[in-house]
C-alpha cells in the first residue's frame, strides 16, 4: 500500500477568520447571558452570578475591542502615510484573508507615497543645485520684503554674503530696491549699480508665484555690461573696417600721384620766365599741400587699423608684483624729471592673474602716460603722486586701480573717454583708451573710470 503524507493542519486555523471569530464571540456572549439569566431565576448562587456577570462584561469588551481593530488598523495606515513609515503597517493575517489583503493594500499605498516623496525630494535637490550654479542671479521675496531665496550669483552681483530682507539693500542699492518693488509691467528693467567702484549694468526681470500660501516675487539679475561693451566694440570695428577700406582705396592713389607730380615739377620747370615760375610754384605748393593732407589721412586710417586689429591674448600667469616693478623701471626717469612719486600696494603680495603680459604692459603704459600728463597739467603746488593698487574684492576678484593726482576729467568728457577718437588733448589721437579697454575686454575683465575735476582720476580694472 502506498503511504500518503497528509499536510498537517494548523491548530485552530478556523480562528483566523474574522467573521467566524465575531460569530463565536457573539455565541459565547449569548450563552453567558443565558447562564446568567438561569442562575438569577432558579438559584441563589450569588457568587456564581457575580462571576458570570463579570465574564459577560469581559466578553462584551473583548468583542468591541476585536471589532474596532479595523479602525485601529486604518489609523495606523493613515499615520504611516503621514510620516512615510512603512514599519507601522503590520500584518493582518491572523484576522483573516480580508484583513491580510487590506494590510497589503495599505502597505502598497504607503510605499507609493514614499516613492513619490523621495522623487519630489530628489527633484527639489536637483533644482536647488541648478539654482545655486546658474550664472544668472536669482532671488525671491514676499510682500513684506523678506527674502526667501537668493543664489550665489545674485549675492555676488549685489556684493552681499547673505540677506534676509530688502531693507538691508536700501542703503547701498536704493535704485535696485525701487526697481524690484515697483509695479510689474512685464518689461525688463535696466539698473546701474556701483560695486567695489565698478559700474554694473543689471537687466532685472520679475515674475510672481505662490508658495506655501504666500505671494512671492522672483527676480532675475544679469550683468549686461560685458554684452553692451562687446556690442559697442563690434559695432566700432565693423565701422572701422568699412572706413579703412574706402579711405585707403581713395587716399593711396592720390598720395602717390601728388608725390610724382611734385617731383616732376621740381626738376622740369624753366627758370627764365618769372610768371611761369610763379605759376608753377603755386601748383607745386598746392600739390605738396595735397600730399601732406593725404599723409595725414593715411595716419588717421592707420589709427583705425590699430583699433580693429588687436591680437588675441596669449594667456599665461602674470604676477602683479613683477608687472608693477617693470612699469616702475620703465618710467623711473620720467618720474624723477617730473618729481612724481609712484606708490605700489599689492594685497596679498603674491596675487596673480591670467593674461598676456605684453598686452597688459601696453595698457598700463598708456594709463601711466596719461596720468603723468594729467599731473604735469595740474597745479604744481599739489602732491604729484601715482598710486598703483592691487587687491582681492569680497567676491575674490582681482582688482587693480591706477590713481593719479592730476587735473581730473569733467563729467561731460568722462562718459566719452572710451569712444574712439575722442580726446581732450590738443595733440591726442583718441584711440589709446579705446585700445586699452578692448585689450582688457579680451582678458575677460572690465575697465571703468572715476574722476573728480581738480583732484585726480582713477581707472578701475576688474578681472
Amino acid at each position: 500500500m502506498q503511504n500518503h503524507k497528509r499536510t498537517p493542519r494548523k491548530p485552530l486555523a478556523f480562528i483566523g477568520n474574522f467573521r467566524l471569530q465575531i460569530v463565536l464571540r457573539i455565541i459565547a456572549v449569548s450563552l453567558s447571558m443565558l447562564l446568567f439569566v438561569w442562575l438569577v431565576t432558579f438559584t441563589s448562587l450569588y457568587a456564581s452570578i457575580t462571576i458570570v456577570l463579570l465574564v459577560i462584561v469581559a466578553q462584551i469588551w473583548s468583542l468591541v475591542y476585536f471589532a474596532e481593530q479595523t479602525n485601529r488598523h486604518l489609523m495606523r495606515f493613515l499615520e504611516s502615510v503621514r510620516y512615510g513609515d512603512t514599519i507601522n503597517i503590520t500584518t493582518g493575517a491572523r484576522l483573516g484573508t480580508s484583513f491580510k489583503d487590506l494590510t497589503e493594500a495599505f502597505g502598497a499605498v504607503v510605499q507609493d507615497f514614499e516613492r513619490i516623496r523621495r522623487e519630489k525630494e530628489e527633484q527639489y535637490l536637483a533644482l536647488q543645485t541648478i539654482l545655486h550654479h546658474v550664472s544668472i542671479g536669482l532671488m525671491s521675496f514676499d510682500s513684506e520684503g523678506n527674502v526667501e531665496f537668493i543664489n550665489p550669483s545674485a549675492r555676488r552681483l549685489l556684493g552681499v554674503s547673505q540677506i534676509v530682507s530688502l531693507r538691508n539693500l536700501r542703503k547701498e542699492h536704493a535704485e535696485f530696491v525701487r526697481a524690484i518693488e515697483s509695479p510689474d509691467n512685464g518689461d525688463t528693467i535696466l539698473v546701474k549699480l556701483v560695486l567695489d567702484e565698478e559700474i554694473l549694468q543689471l537687466a532685472v526681470s520679475k515674475t510672481h508665484f505662490r508658495q506655501k500660501g504666500k505671494e512671492l516675487t522672483l527676480v532675475s539679475l544679469q550683468n549686461i555690461v560685458s554684452e553692451l561693451e562687446e556690442q559697442e566694440i563690434s559695432a566700432w570695428q565693423k565701422l572701422i573696417r568699412v572706413l579703412t577700406h574706402e579711405i585707403m582705396n581713395s587716399v593711396a592713389p592720390i598720395t602717390s600721384l601728388a608725390q610724382t607730380v611734385s617731383g616732376l615739377l621740381s626738376s622740369d620747370i624753366p627758370q627764365d620766365d618769372r610768371e611761369q615760375t610763379e605759376f608753377f610754384d603755386d601748383i607745386r605748393s598746392a600739390i605738396e599741400t595735397i600730399s601732406r593732407r593725404s599723409e595725414g589721412l593715411l595716419a588717421f586710417v592707420e589709427n583705425y587699423r590699430r583699433l580693429s586689429r588687436i591680437p588675441e591674448p596669449d594667456f599665461a600667469v602674470v604676477r602683479l608684483a613683477e608687472l608693477f616693478a617693470r612699469l616702475e623701471q620703465l618710467f623711473a626717469r620720467q618720474f624723477v624729471e617730473q618729481s612724481i612719486s609712484l606708490e605700489k600696494r599689492i594685497t596679498p603680495h603674491s596675487v596673480e592673474i591670467l593674461g598676456d603680459v605684453a598686452l597688459l604692459e601696453q595698457v598700463f603704459i598708456n594709463l601711466l602716460q596719461n596720468a603723468i600728463h594729467a599731473i604735469i597739467a595740474n597745479d604744481a603746488n599739489k602732491p604729484r603722486t601715482i598710486l598703483l593698487t592691487a587687491f582681492l574684492s569680497q567676491t575674490a576678484r582681482v582688482c587693480i586701480d591706477i590713481q593719479d593726482t592730476g587735473t581730473g576729467i569733467v563729467p561731460e568728457a568722462l562718459e566719452k573717454i572710451f569712444i574712439p577718437f575722442f580726446t581732450t588733448k590738443p595733440d591726442g589721437s583718441g584711440i589709446g583708451l579705446s585700445v586699452a579697454r578692448q585689450v582688457i575686454r579680451k582678458h575677460g575683465a572690465s575697465m571703468t573710470v572715476s574722476s573728480v575735476p581738480g583732484e585726480g582720476t582713477t581707472f578701475h580694472i576688474r578681472f
